[in-house]
């Protein structure tokens, strides 16, 4: 049988972060997953670059990338961190999207800008359980009392965005400073198979206190559409990082093993390379309507129906690699079944059967036309 051409040594992949710097980080991820440690030296080296600052707004000395100027440049760089580590793309996701949410509904941006100036992240904690977080009015401020989970890099973020119910039971918005008195954060809760990390954690609070100042927007703003729904397609950008890495590790050990000239090999293959190039065009288009001036129903129902066949398509990528390059995916240390065992876990967002309905009920009331 005549040997097939080699496949491309970087396929599927748009320029972003610094190849030096995506390098630097991809080559420490293994060491960060083993000790599940947070990845103080990748947010450091993100810092150092300027890229805590780049999505904060030029008022407060930020890069205003993914505020103005085209949503290229925000996409291509989430995919870019996402591919060098998913564990650090999740938490650069969460830092930009605290700052638009600051930005747009009206808060103080200087204190995240602060915090990038510092070297820190910012983030977004939502997920709860039980009566989750209440928010108080009190004289000067707020007094938060109860609980947030799944807080991604808890005991490294200083000023996370928080949702909170208020006596009404309207969900409002603050940046508390963990350093309070009456904060608790329990880490040990984070046994994940893959991001593991994040550093994620639980986190209560006991009577915090937050002035003000530090309250964002008003009463319903969090889950005010497109930005809400909307800004989805920031998370499948790095999880496209993520899927453009397997390729790319995929790609090597096919090349290296020689099953590359297998057809059977190469037929899984080009089903991946399929999906890989198919997720990244859907990701492309939903980035662009979400941060466009249009119907935010519409916006919504786009980027729902992006979530919903991206995740299809990813688990058609993860498959495929590990059919292709067998047993070493399941195991430490491969590359492969670190960046498998992420993306499965990333994968794992909240209501995807709920975003997959909601397209579908969208798409059926306008004669199927997106």
């Amino acid at each position: 049988m005549r040997n097939a051409p080699a496949l491309a040594d970087v396929p599927f992949v748009s320029d972003a972060l610094d190849p030096a710097l995506e390098a630097e980080i991809f080559a420490r991820a293994t060491a960060v997953d083993e000790a599940a440690a947070f990845p103080g030296g990748d947010i450091a080296a993100l810092a150092a670059a300027g890229l805590l600052a780049a999505p904060l707004p030029v008022s407060v000395g930020g890069g205003g990338v993914g505020l103005t100027g085209p949503v290229a440049e925000l996409r291509t760089l989430l995919s870019g961190v996402g591919r060098a580590s998913l564990t650090v793309g999740r938490l650069f996701e969460g830092h930009v999207n605290a700052a638009k949410l600051v930005d747009r509904y009206g808060g103080p941006s200087a204190v995240i800008a602060s915090e990038a100036a510092a070297g820190r992240i910012s983030g977004v904690w939502n997920a709860e359980r039980g009566p989750g977080l209440r928010a108080a009015k009190v004289d000067g401020g707020w007094r938060l009392d109860g609980r947030k989970i799944h807080c991604s890099g808890a005991g490294s973020i200083r000023r996370p965005l928080v949702t909170a119910r208020d006596k009404d039971d309207a969900v409002r918005l603050f940046l508390p400073d963990l350093t309070s008195p009456g904060v608790n954060i329990d880490l040990t809760v984070w046994r994940a198979a893959g991001m593991r990390g994040t550093a994620t954690g639980t986190v209560d609070f006991a009577g915090v206190f937050v002035p003000d100042a530090a309250a964002v927007g008003g009463p319903g703003d969090y889950y005010r559409s497109p930005l809400f729904s909307g800004g989805a397609w920031r998370v499948l950008a790095v999880q496209l990082g993520g899927v453009e890495r397997v390729m790319l590790l995929h790609a090597a050990r096919l090349n290296a093993s020689g099953r590359g000239n297998d057809p059977v090999f190469r037929a899984r293959f080009a089903r991946a390379a399929g999906s890989a190039e198919t997720a990244r065009l859907l990701v492309a288009e939903a980035s662009m309507r979400a941060e466009a001036s249009g119907d935010p129903a519409a916006i919504d129902a786009y980027v729902d129906l992006a979530r919903a066949t991206f995740e299809d398509l990813a688990l058609g990528c993860i498959d495929a690699a590990r059919r292709n390059v067998g047993l070493s995916t399941f195991i430490a240390p491969d590359p492969l079944d670190r960046v498998l065992r992420d993306l499965e876990t990333y994968l794992r967002q909240p209501f995807i059967d709920s975003s997959r309905d909601h397209a579908a009920a969208w798409l059926l009331a306008h004669e199927g036309r997106i």
